[in-house]
């Protein structure tokens, strides 16, 4: 399956008031595909977007499996809950602790599809910002263990004559070095080059994708 150029809203629900959010959610001019069921998804659809779940059981156990099982799929596409049940969307809200939008069927129908657009926006950048930090990841990769020492050296702080006197090597060497390391990154200065080193031990110690910059 070829990825589509803009993001998919992916609308779960047995009732016909989910196929009526799917109309809503193309009205907008969203793309918009329905299932009955979380089980219905395909695994390799990775499309970008964002899944709103339409729960009109009045049964709490249904719509927590529901929920357990997306969130049991480890898939990182926003989840928006439309719950028919006020006691259900209260219990909810507390249960996932703010990682899960969720609204009630007496909202406003604008605010939920405001919602679901800006959701979709946000996972069409997290895939880009993941994109580009997976290009940086490679340009770290061509980095010699030489040029790692030099980085440590510069993350402290220190001027090229001392990194030089560490290194036991010539000011000039470490002047050329760092040159060859900014080349490497595509850092234009000293300070982005620092910039961009912190930034990517974030990223990849703790994974989280932080903006480019």
């Amino acid at each position: 399956m070829s990825p589509p150029t803009e993001p998919v809203v992916f609308v779960v629900g047995e009732h016909e008031s989910a196929r009526q959010w799917s109309g809503l959610v193309q009205a907008r001019g969203a793309v918009a595909r329905a299932f009955r069921s979380v089980i219905d998804f395909r695994d390799d659809d990775d499309a970008p977007g964002c899944v709103l779940l339409v729960l009109t059981s009045e049964r709490e156990t249904d719509g927590l499996q529901a929920c357990a099982r997306w969130m049991g799929r480890g898939d990182q596409r926003p989840l928006i809950v439309l719950a028919t049940s006020p006691e259900l969307a209260r219990l909810l809200r507390r249960l996932t602790g703010g990682r899960v939008d969720v609204f009630e069927a007496r909202d406003p129908a604008e605010e939920i599809l405001a919602r679901v657009v800006s959701a979709s926006q946000e996972d069409v950048e997290r895939r880009r910002l993941r994109t580009v930090w997976l290009a940086i990841g490679e340009r770290f990769q061509t980095l010699t263990t030489k040029d790692h020492e030099v980085l440590e050296l510069l993350l402290l702080g220190l001027p090229n004559k001392a990194i030089a006197q560490r290194a036991a090597v010539t000011e000039r060497a470490i002047e050329m070095r760092r040159a060859a390391v900014m080349k490497k990154l595509h850092a234009r200065s000293h300070a982005e080059l620092i910039r961009l080193v912190t930034q990517y031990e974030v990223v990849t110690r703790f994974g989280i994708t932080l903006p480019v910059g």
